[in-house]
Formats: C-alpha cells, structure tokens, sequence
C-alpha cells in the first residue's frame, strides 16, 4: 500500500491518505474597527483652570455628531488640537473608553494665562525694539488681549492694543478690535513726521493656503513737524485727514517659507474704499505675486511682481498716508528707500500707481547651509498719473521703469532674512535716488 500508485493521478496511497485528513488552514478575519458605528458618550476634561460650557459645547459639537469610530476619534483630536491652539491648554491627550457609547477624556496642561517678551522687528528700512504683553483665555473661550509698545529707528513711540475672539470655537476664523497710535519720523526720505492714530475692527478667516479678511479702520492722520527746507510740495500736503474705509484682503501662500521661500507661491489681493465719513474719499487696489521654484539642488527661482493704483472719488488731492512708494532693499534695489517716483527737492511724494518687478536666483555656497548666493534684477516705476489726468503719459509710465541687477548675499534665518547686496543701477529718472555699490537689507518680505 505504501508503494502503490494511482495511474491516474501519479499518486502515492500515503498521499491519497494524507490529503484526506489535511485541513486548510484558517484565515484570520479582518474587522475594521474604524467603520464600526459608535456615539460619543460621556465627555470630561481635567487640567485646564477656566472653559466656558457654552464654548466647549461648541468646540465638541462635531465630535458628538460622529457616526464611527474613526469619525469620532478624528474629532476628538481635532478639538484638542483647537485647544492648544487658542492656548487655552499647552498639551492635550486624548483618551476613548468603552461606556454608554464611547466616553472622551481630554487630560490637559494649562495654558498660560499672560506672557510678557521683548523683540527686535525690522522692515521698511527701520528697526524696532518691542515689549509685547498678552493675556490668554481671558473668558474661557480662547480671547486674547495683547499690547505692543515699540520705539525704533525712525519710529518715536508706537503703541498697538489688539482683542482677538475666536469664532464659533475655531483658530482659524476670529474676530478682532484693535486700537493704534504711531508717530514716524520720515527723514530722511522727506522732511516731515507723520502721526497716526486709529481704531478698527476685522474677521479674518484661513483656510489651508487662502486666507480672507475684511477690515474697518477710523484714522486720524496728521502730516506734522516740517523742517525749514520742507519743499512747496510737501508743505500743500501737510495737516490732518481723518479716512474711514473698508478693506479686503484676500492671500494664498503656500511657500515653505515666509523669509528665503525654495517652492511656492504667493498671491495676496487688496482692496480699499474709503469715504465712509471722514475727510478722504478714494478707491484703492494692490497685488503681489510671487513664484519659487527650485531648479537643482540648492538653486532656486523666484519671480515677483507688485503693482497697484488709487483713485481720488471727490476730486481731491489724495493725502500722502495714501500713497505707494517704491525703492529700497525690500522694494526695487540699488535705489533709496522710497527713492522712485515723484520728488519735489528732497521730499519724496510717492504716488498714484506704481509697480514692480524682480527675478533672483539664489545659489548654494559650500559649508554654509544658511547662506546662499544671490543673483537678481529688479525694476519699478511710481507716479502721479490718475489723479492728474495724465493719461496720455502713462504708455510711457509703463515703457520707462527704473532698472537695477546686482550680486550677493542671502542670510536664512528662521525669523528673518538677511541680505548684502551689490547693486549696479542700469537705468534711472533725473529725480531718483540711487544707492549704487553695497546695500544691505534686513527683514521678512523683499521683491
């Protein structure tokens, strides 16, 4: 028997025998817990010293509106993430059990309620030194109150106070009410000192890249402090203007970074009508765009453009609060700050419509990751046109930029950039400024 063979099959009778007592092998089953229906049960948090119940009801609204496992547990960590967001809780942890339903458990470390620091900001061409308080979940509902003092190079005294209140329980969607007093000194640029003084109010809205705001702003601006060289120009300017506007902004930005960007890009939109009361009636409108793209390892392509225009609604000469001005280390290199466009003497006017252009490519040095060549052209215009009835000039406006190209250096910090520039200017109006030879900048958006 054990030798025999099945002529038919080729068969030993070990193995007929055999195959009649094999059992196949179970497979194991595959349950997936995460569609599994389910319904949040009861719900605790510990940890946190002050949350409003009418706010945390909102806050976990999705959560008990989940139908499965994964659904629920999804919410769940979304609403802890909120929590650590609006700084009410500093960590959160998540815990599911099984009870009548699924029952959550949010274990917290509190968030601080103040914070007082110390900073330094630059841009437009100024440093400022800055002391910042904030009070955090003033009412248990992620409000914030922060008051900002700062003293600068050119900047005498400013002071902003801004409450933030989150809306329907989401970082991402809040509502401000801010208050502001700021007093610059414009020397050299133009022989004058400008106050400012203002109230306002905003709902801003972010959405992954995009992010929408609209704003109401009452400004009391005064045009003060000129100096005994002050041009005719600039003397005409002078006084007070109260404007009472509305703006929207609209920006999408998904650039890995807001300094030294390597991909991405960015397209922010503003628009403004004031007249609303006040002393200024006008319409005004600004894009920015930018692209980066990386080319090879380490090098990268960026290309910028901004360009904007303003129009007077009553006829009248608008104020120079108003005004674009163009040039500088962030604006069009190789130029002065604000030493493109209309220029009365030393005074620098700005103007009306303006824009421009920059492409850079920035490439990698050995051993520094943080520094970076730089290779770049920039161009721009700024002028008094629409308001003067100057059309016919403005084909010749657009032909004629103020041109520059230049070598250097780019610092990347993750604060700020820093950049060693040597500007060679190719092409200029009889009233610009230029700044031909070494130029540095400090800050966090350039052209």
């Amino acid at each position: 028997m054990t030798g025999s063979t099945d002529g038919k099959s080729g068969m030993t009778a070990r193995d007929i025998f055999n195959g009649a007592f094999r059992q196949p092998s179970p497979q194991p089953a595959v349950i997936d817990l995460g569609s599994q229906p389910a319904q949040a049960g009861k719900f605790t948090i510990t940890g946190v010293s002050r949350i409003r119940p009418s706010f945390l009801s909102t806050l976990l609204q999705p959560t008990f509106s989940a139908t499965t496992v994964k659904q629920l547990a999804d919410e769940a960590r979304e609403a802890a993430g909120k929590l650590q967001a609006l700084g009410i809780a500093k960590q959160v942890s998540v815990e599911l059990d099984k009870g009548d339903g699924i029952n959550v458990h949010f274990r917290c470390q509190d968030g601080s309620r103040f914070a007082v620091r110390t900073g330094v900001d630059v841009g437009g061409d100024e440093g400022t030194a800055n002391v910042v308080g904030r009070l955090n979940n003033i009412w248990g509902g992620g409000e914030s109150f922060e008051a900002n003092y700062a003293r600068g190079t050119k900047t005498a005294a400013a002071f902003r106070g801004v409450l933030a209140v989150p809306l329907a329980a989401d970082p991402q969607r809040c509502f401000e009410v801010s208050a502001s007093q700021a007093t610059t000194d414009q020397r050299p640029y133009t022989g004058h000192d400008e106050v400012r003084r203002s109230l306002g109010a905003l709902i801003r809205k972010q959405a992954g890249p995009v992010q929408h705001e609209v704003a109401y702003a009452l400004a009391w601006r005064e045009i003060a402090g000129l100096g005994h060289k002050a041009s005719p120009s600039l003397r005409a300017l002078a006084g007070h203007s109260v404007k009472s506007g509305i703006t929207y902004t609209c920006t999408y930005d998904d650039r890995d970074s807001l300094t030294v960007p390597t991909q991405g890009a960015l397209i922010k939109s503003v628009a403004e009508v004031a007249g609303l009361g006040g002393s200024v009636q006008l319409a005004k409108a600004q894009v920015e765009l930018q692209s980066n793209r990386p080319l090879a390892p380490g090098y990268v392509l960026s290309v910028g453009a901004q360009v904007g225009a303003l129009w007077s609604l009553d006829g009248q000469r608008v104020p120079l609060a108003d005004r674009f001005f163009v040039g500088g280390a962030h604006s069009v290199r190789g130029f002065e700050y604000r030493g493109i466009g209309p220029r009365d003497k030393a005074d620098s006017l700005g103007g009306d419509v303006f824009y421009a252009a920059g492409l850079s490519l920035l490439t990698p040095l050995p051993r520094v990751e943080a520094l970076r060549g730089h290779l770049w052209a920039n161009a721009g215009q700024c002028a008094l046109l629409l308001n003067q009835r100057k059309a016919n000039e403005f084909m010749r406006f657009l032909s004629s930029p103020s041109a520059s190209i230049g070598f250097g250096l780019v610092y990347r910090h993750s604060m700020v950039r820093a950049e060693l520039s040597w500007c060679i200017p190719i092409a200029a109006t009889s009233s610009d400024r230029l700044k031909a030879g070494l130029q540095f900048g400090l800050g966090f958006q350039f052209l």
